[in-house]
């Protein structure tokens, strides 16, 4: 075990109850990468664990506020957004995470996620997007891609997968980014620049339920999973970026450039799930402060009548 490893660990020990481990979750799970990813953004913050409320719904990832030791709440299904948009308003200095999953906030809580967005709620919002209903049996999710196998679309769903990232950009979130965890430094990263944000950050994470969705859908472990992953992301990295246009071999004479490779796999790049900051916008302004001035500044022309 290398001494960063070690360090990470000592780390995380200190963000988690440790009488509450081992999890519950299933053995391979990305659900245990992702919170480790926010506990150690959380420390590269060097945040106050005191000042820091974590928030979630029902499903596998509702479990993970039980284990992180901040201030959490672990509340009614697709419901998460809610209750944490009534912790900003009451304490705008809190730091508040929503942890939710695919089905959690984008069906059962999609009016609540959608609203939070709109209002511009100082939150972190993590959805944690396995294509699946995992906790509950299996169901497919609003994310189940075309074709994909579950408890309730046996012969393969034949419904257009709903698209987050557009429907963070219609609602007027100022952030969002999308990670997978199968890129542990781009997630940690992707989660601590969202902390920065004034406002409502929202953070997709492609995660693996090898167990349910998995089983399904030919890939029952979760190496199958998790490589997979690499075969429906492309890089937003802006030195990659810079790189997409030009041959994969900058000294190789004429070898195919990434578009053409991608082209002839029979995949197009509008295809593909984005990984890294997507979009960020500055200027916004968190509503959770501007509701506390409001009502401060009522309160004092009450008292001064």
């Amino acid at each position: 075990m290398s001494n960063a490893t070690v360090q990470i660990s000592i780390t995380l020990r200190d963000y988690l109850r440790a009488d509450r481990l081992p999890t519950t979750w299933c053995a391979g799970c990305g659900l245990g990468i992702i919170m480790n990813a926010i506990v150690q953004a959380v420390a590269y913050r060097r945040l106050d664990m005191d000042k820091v409320s974590m928030v979630s719904g029902i499903g596998c990832t509702g479990r993970m506020s039980g284990y992180v030791d901040c201030n959490t709440v672990h509340t009614t299904h697709g419901r998460a957004p809610a209750f944490a948009t009534g912790i900003k308003l009451a304490r705008p200095e809190m730091t508040v995470i929503t942890v939710m999953g695919d089905g959690d906030a984008m069906s059962i809580g999609g009016n609540h996620l959608v609203h939070a967005m709109r209002r511009n709620i100082g939150m972190v919002a993590i959805v944690v997007n396995n294509n699946v209903y995992g906790l509950t049996g299996g169901q497919s999710s609003p994310t189940t891609p075309v074709g994909g196998v579950s408890t309730t679309t046996t012969a393969g769903s034949f419904e257009r997968p709903m698209d987050l990232e557009a429907l963070a950009r219609t609602a007027g979130a100022p952030f969002f980014a999308r990670a997978t965890v199968n890129h542990t430094a781009s997630l940690t990263m992707s989660i601590e620049k969202a902390l920065t944000v004034d406002g409502f950050a929202l953070v997709e994470v492609i995660s693996n339920c090898h167990v349910i969705y998995g089983r399904m859908n030919g890939m029952p472990e979760a190496s199958d999973m998790i490589a997979a992953m690499d075969g429906d992301t492309w890089r937003t990295n802006p030195a990659l970026l810079k790189r997409a246009d030009q041959s994969i071999r900058v000294t190789a004479a004429g070898v195919e450039t990434a578009q053409e490779l991608r082209r002839r796999e029979g995949v197009s790049q509008d295809e593909r799930s984005g990984r890294g900051v997507i979009w960020t916008s500055s200027g916004s302004i968190d509503l959770s402060h501007r509701y506390q001035r409001e009502m401060t500044a009522r309160q004092h022309d009450e008292v001064a009548t």
